[in-house]
């Protein structure tokens, strides 16, 4: 456990994985949140499942009304009819806007999620303050503290091997796998990149997943990303 770090600034962030699901925010978190809220600071919060809408009924059940519900392209959850803002049309450009318009955040990452890794690469880039709560729900362990300019938070993406030629079911298997997890993007390791990517791009549009996942195919590698949560 690290020391307590503080609310600064006008606007605070609250940010956090998917995969949070546990019911009440914990103490450490509440505690910060109560700091700001006394401090009558403007608090953005998104509104995906998960981090987000426990930090929102938390606000709600403070009666507090100084609040913006960030969103991409619809708002899925605004418990407080809160005012909104529109940060962008994916998952990516959302969560950059609302860390280029905070002061300072309060972040829960819970299984070293990469999505969440690359907010607080950000967030260090940027030099903004952030409290993060990290949680593992594989041993229901948890460490707090202030972001610190000297760790690496980013990860590598994971690595996915595909057949050498088109397999539909592998392909539908790949696409499971990254809407299960709550991994950013996966490395796809295959001998033909441009050709899985495109059935990947297919298997996509068929789904009706266009807008939640995307395929990138650079230097020689396909990656299937994340572009917002469902």
């Amino acid at each position: 456990m690290r020391e307590k770090a503080r609310v600064s600034g006008r606007k605070l962030l609250l940010m956090g994985s998917s995969a949070f699901k546990v019911e009440e925010l914990p103490l450490s978190v509440r505690e910060r949140i109560d700091e700001a809220i006394a401090r009558d600071m403007t608090i953005i919060v998104g509104e995906a499942h998960g981090a987000c809408r426990r930090y929102q009924d938390y606000l709600k059940s403070r009666g507090y009304a100084n609040v913006i519900v960030g969103h991409a392209r619809s708002i899925r959850y605004n418990a407080g009819d809160w005012m909104t803002k529109k940060y962008g049309d994916n998952l990516k450009e959302r969560e950059r806007g609302m860390i280029e318009d905070c002061d300072s955040a309060i972040i829960i990452w819970v299984n070293n999620s990469s999505v969440i890794a690359e907010n607080l690469e950000r967030l260090k880039r940027l030099n903004k303050p952030a409290f993060v709560y990290e949680y593992s729900t594989r041993d229901k362990r948890a460490s707090w503290g202030e972001l610190d300019p000297t760790r690496t938070y980013g990860r590598s993406p994971r690595f996915i091997r595909a057949r050498a030629g088109v397999d539909i079911d592998k392909m539908n298997e790949l696409i499971e796998t990254i809407l299960a997890s709550d991994d950013g993007e996966l490395l796809v390791e295959c001998e033909n990149p441009s050709l899985i990517g495109y059935y990947l791009n297919k298997i996509i549009l068929e789904k009706n997943l266009e807008g939640v996942l995307g395929v990138d195919v650079a230097s020689g590698s396909c990656y299937l990303k994340r572009l917002c949560n469902r």
